[in-house]
């Protein structure tokens, strides 16, 4: 027992070291480089551009961690986890591995501690900024996680259209809905429905093309704003946010409520899609405790029904309903109306 606790304490001690060889793979385009059949080290090596020797050894731990599989004289081969770093495959990881295995969140986890202490988000402990602030600063980053959200929205949306209850709704806004994907599909599924997506100006970039290729444009207008500060557009229906608080500290989830609650009608809903932790024992959820302790280091929080209610109730509003089954995922749609 006492070898076995040893060998789980190890791995937890070198768990840094797995993430990184998943996003170096996913840096140096690695799996999309072996997309069409193994590849021997010398060309793999030449055509990333890398020092061969260490080339080698990185690829022996991805061997290891069952990402490649070393083929011999034939090269290496992707497996079908390490297609999954593929860009252009459906449910790619590679700009997810890209975004949390890089920084900002890389170094502000790796001070959860001053988190612990002082409850103040290590990357602003780490960069003097959020991570928010840190990416403006980093056009390259920023586009890695817009990549990312795009690649989430495209795996998510089929399912959260069939889920979302939207009987009775005309005119929808999507408060932080940047990239469009979700909008479109709405839009799509609901040819009666008419939108608006409220975000800053650079998640705007690819949203016209985004409706555009749905066909669903001339349907859809686009709104910059900051939803910290602006105003959203009033009177709507509906109003939408969608993986989007978990992001924040409480005090800044309270003034995104309270903006949408300021435009909404008396009659209008809001609809929250986000991690939500049982009020109970949330062992059972590792992603979304994993999810909750990056999110710890940036500024943000996975939250429970009833910190949800909380922050809807100071927000003034209620919480009127939570969908989706909390025993088997921890993605749930919250519906809340005004008091």
């Amino acid at each position: 027992m006492v070898h076995d606790d040893t060998a789980r304490l190890l791995d937890m001690v070198f768990g840094f070291i797995p993430a990184q060889v998943v996003r170096t793979m996913a840096t140096l385009d690695l799996a999309d480089r072996l997309a069409d059949g193994p590849v021997v080290l010398a060309e793999l090596a030449k055509a990333a551009e890398c020092h061969e020797p260490s080339l080698r050894r990185l690829l022996r731990a991805a061997a290891h961690l069952g990402l490649v599989v070393d083929k011999g004289d034939q090269g290496y081969e992707l497996t079908s986890i390490g297609r999954l770093l593929r860009a252009d495959v459906p449910g790619s990881a590679k700009f997810m591995a890209m975004q949390m295995s890089g920084e900002p969140t890389w170094s502000a986890a790796g001070r959860i501690d001053h988190t612990v202490r002082t409850g103040r988000p290590a990357v602003e402990h780490v960069f003097g900024k959020s991570s928010y602030e840190w990416m403006a600063d980093n056009p390259r980053t920023q586009a890695l996680f817009y990549q990312w959200m795009m690649d989430v929205a495209r795996h998510d949306v089929p399912e959260l259209v069939a889920a979302l209850d939207l009987t009775g709704v005309r005119d929808i806004v999507d408060v932080g809905g940047g990239n469009g994907i979700l909008m479109a599909g709405l839009l799509a599924a609901h040819p009666g429905l008419v939108g608006t997506v409220f975000d800053q100006a650079a998640s705007l970039t690819h949203t016209p093309a985004v409706l555009a290729e749905a066909g669903v444009a001339d349907r859809c207008t686009l709104v910059a704003g900051d939803f910290l500060a602006d105003a959203l557009p009033e009177g709507r229906d509906a109003y939408l946010i969608k993986s989007t608080l978990s992001d924040w500290p409480d005090d800044d989830v309270v003034r995104i409520l309270r903006a949408c609650h300021e435009a909404m009608r008396e009659d209008s809903v809001l609809l929250v899609i986000d991690m939500v932790l049982p009020d109970g024992d949330t062992t059972a959820h590792p992603v979304a405790l994993m999810s909750d302790l990056c999110t710890l280091a940036c500024g943000g929080a996975v939250r429970t029904e009833r910190e949800f209610g909380d922050l809807f109730a100071s927000a003034g509003l209620r919480l009127v309903e939570i969908g989706g089954d909390q025993a088997a995922t921890v993605v749930s749609i919250l519906r809340a109306a005004k008091n």
